[in-house]
């Protein structure tokens, strides 16, 4: 999930970020060691290490819980025998704002992590020699991982001597970590999708106004929405915290409640800061909530998300994927516009049902999926060249369907073709479902932010979107089953009908002949062969069900059976690099490559792209294969890779996940002499292109 909510965190970046000075040449951006309380220990005492950060001005890094971005610190030790080492002891953190959807949470400037070591009585070595293998995030505008060896040696002798450095580090470190109060009592629970502390005891049984500027940091992320707002109540004489709920909230409820209480008491007239560690019990009793969640309203945020996808749903109208499919309810509505007008409503109703329907349940897919920790995206069936090819097989029969080559009737009803082009409720509500399969790769920038941001938010926000996306499809074409005044100007069945159906079935072959493109690059010439061989065969089929006599309708199935079976053996082929033409400038994707080119000097430039991703598209258009952007790549002499993920590719997702992201578009920089790579904005601009690959050329 994780990976998931960094993407947005990129996404939110609206510009290339500026490396901090020496980033770009390699330099560390943390200054890191390890310290101890003592200068020489004594063996069967216990002492501190930690490990102590600096960081530059606006650079972070993260507590054990890092919010809806980010990893915490990593450590692998290595420690004579008779020597343990324990957890850390994680200071309290502060809280990292990025947007108005996204919090994390770490600390800034300098921070110390210390951990109990405990050295064996029995110890007969005069020194010990610690070695931290650490890994952690630094973020600023871009995130960065760091790998640093830390060693640190000890004496060993028959009394503890301290060291006056680290033991300051230390002491302060420690007076910051949250400590249990065993005076306050705590309680946890969800309620209407919300998660509710309940607080009583120690500094809560004082006065309501002697307490202030409550905040809960779970120890686990998904427990609570991070960016909610935490708003404090009086219920039953308690003080309460209604929170939103995280993606994780069923789970976290139930075995991971504990967490850090931040607040504010006044102690004789003046304000004191405190940061206790808390363990609440489950939420058991019948406390009355209604009043706690009553007016706890869907935030601004909230509001805006679903009216960017209500408009991105319109606009999935105008998309050519879309077009052909709404097209078949358009002729069915000239058919039965001047006859019942009560019919043409209940195919609205249905074909509304049939949309929200697809919505909801590819929405509760992706929620499934999410939990399950697989970092996937919307149109993320769209990497299964089965369904690609399957798609195309279903756009042609009806294009087919739609020319007069086979009526409604034959046995073609069972590829689904039938059910879309079904007179009544049935055929609405199949085309609304036929609607949504192919609207999925068109996901415009209205639909595609909303969608981003609805699933870094709980289920119940995911599936709202999806279905007020499905609602925007629906509603031009609802609202004119509904217009009687706009259904008595359609002009009356005729003649003329039949040169209109005729016309609509090009728009079908069109979109087929699409989904056989993006087939080439994900199964090759032999998937293009396979999908091919089933629109012959199908063609044949149908038009041998056509004819009269039991050999002809027995030829005719055996012709849908062979469409059939050469469609699904698209499944078993291997997937292929892309074949999609690229410029001279430009080279396939691998990890070696990259190395090979940094070793020669040179900053690389990485697309991470797929044949179905809207995005990627329009900024290979309009940025990446536009003249100065071409001749900016020679001028600074900047590699351009393809690292081509139209299909599933592991090692190309394992490169997306390790950048903090969860799906394409990602464009990665590296620079010259070294340096972890910049991640630039999801939506590219010339200009914002040109000044990144300055910055990564200069030496």
């Amino acid at each position: 999930m994780r990976v998931l909510l960094s993407c947005l965190f990129a996404l939110a970046a609206a510009a290339p970020a500026l490396a901090q000075p020496g980033w770009a040449s390699g330099e560390a951006i943390i200054e890191a060691e390890l310290v101890s309380d003592v200068a020489q220990a004594r063996p069967g005492e216990d002492f501190h290490i930690g490990v102590h950060q600096i960081m530059p001005e606006g650079w972070h890094t993260y507590w054990r819980n890092p919010g809806d971005n980010g990893l915490p610190i990593e450590i692998d030790w290595t420690a004579p025998d008779g020597v343990e080492i324990g957890e850390i002891a994680w200071p309290a953190p502060i809280e990292l704002p990025l947007t108005d959807d996204i919090m994390d949470y770490g600390y800034k400037e300098e921070v110390t992590l210390p951990m109990p070591v405990r050295l064996d009585a029995g110890y007969e070595g005069d020194s010990l020699t610690l070695i931290a293998d650490a890994t952690w995030l630094v973020c600023e505008d871009i995130c960065i991982p760091e790998e640093r060896r830390l060693e640190l040696t000890l004496a060993v002798g028959d009394e503890a001597i301290r060291d006056e450095a680290g033991y300051w580090y230390i002491r302060a470190a420690l007076d910051t970590v949250p400590m249990p109060d065993p005076a306050i009592a705590a309680e946890l629970g969800q309620v209407s999708d919300q998660i509710v502390l309940a607080l009583s005891g120690g500094d809560f049984d004082q006065p309501e106004d002697a307490v202030r500027e409550l905040v809960f940091y779970p120890f686990k992320a998904g427990l609570i929405r991070h960016a909610s707002s935490q708003e404090r109540r009086t219920v039953d004489g308690r003080t309460v915290l209604v929170i939103g709920s995280g993606y994780a909230a069923d789970e976290r409820v139930q075995s991971s409640r504990g967490g850090v209480l931040s607040y504010e008491v006044n102690e004789g007239g003046r304000w004191q800061s405190r940061m206790v560690e808390i363990e609440p019990a489950l939420l058991v009793d019948d406390m009355t909530l209604d009043d706690t969640v009553a007016d706890v309203t869907m935030p601004v945020n909230y509001i805006v998300i679903l009216l960017l996808a209500l408009g991105g749903g319109l606009i999935l109208n105008l998309m050519p994927c879309v077009f052909p499919i709404l097209s078949i309810k358009v002729l069915k509505f000239v058919q039965v516009a001047h006859a019942d007008a009560g019919k043409v409503r209940e195919q609205g109703l249905f074909f509304l049902a049939g949309v929200l329907a697809s919505f909801v349940g590819l929405a509760a897919i992706l929620v499934g999926l999410r939990e399950f920790g697989l970092p996937v995206g919307w149109g993320f069936q769209l990497q299964l060249p089965v369904v690609v090819a399957a798609l195309a097989v279903l756009l042609f029969a009806i294009g087919l369907n739609l020319l007069g080559v086979f009526e409604v009737g034959t046995r073609l009803m069972g590829l689904g073709s039938g059910l879309a082009d079904t007179p009544g409720a049935r055929g609405a509500f199949f085309t609304g479902v036929l609607a949504v399969v192919v609207a999925a790769p068109c996901v415009g920038p209205l639909a595609a932010g909303a969608l981003g941001l609805a699933l870094t938010q709980p289920a119940f926000v995911v599936i709202l979107v999806s279905a007020a996306m499905g609602l925007g499809l629906a509603l031009p074409f609802v609202a004119l089953c509904f217009a009687p005044g706009l259904l008595k100007l359609m002009p009356k069945p005729g003649a003329w009908m039949v040169t209109f159906r005729q016309f609509l079935a090009f728009p079908m072959f069109a979109s087929a002949l699409w989904l056989v493109w993006v087939l080439s690059i994900q199964s090759g010439s032999s998937g293009v062969l396979l999908v091919g061989g089933a629109l012959v065969a199908l063609s044949f089929g149908v038009w041998a069900l056509g004819q009269s006599g039991p050999v002809w309708k027995a030829i005719g199935s055996l012709g849908l059976i062979a469409a059939l079976v050469s469609t699904g053996w698209v499944a078993r082929l291997p997937d292929t690099a892309s074949t999609a033409s690229v410029s001279v400038t430009e080279e396939t994707w691998s990890p070696a490559r990259v190395a090979e080119l940094r070793a020669e000097g040179r900053a690389v430039f990485v697309d991470v792209t797929a044949a179905w991703c809207v995005t990627c598209q329009v900024n290979k258009v309009r940025v990446l294969n536009q003249t100065d952007v071409q001749a900016a790549f020679d001028t600074y002499d900047v590699a351009f890779l393809r690292a081509d993920w139209t299909n599933r590719n592991e090692t190309i997702a394992q490169l997306i996940r390790d950048h903090g992201q969860a799906g394409v578009p990602l464009y990665l920089l590296y620079p010259v002499g070294g340096g972890q790579a910049q991640v630039l904005p999801t939506v590219l601009t010339r200009d914002g292109v040109i000044a990144a690959l300055d910055r990564a050329t200069r030496r």
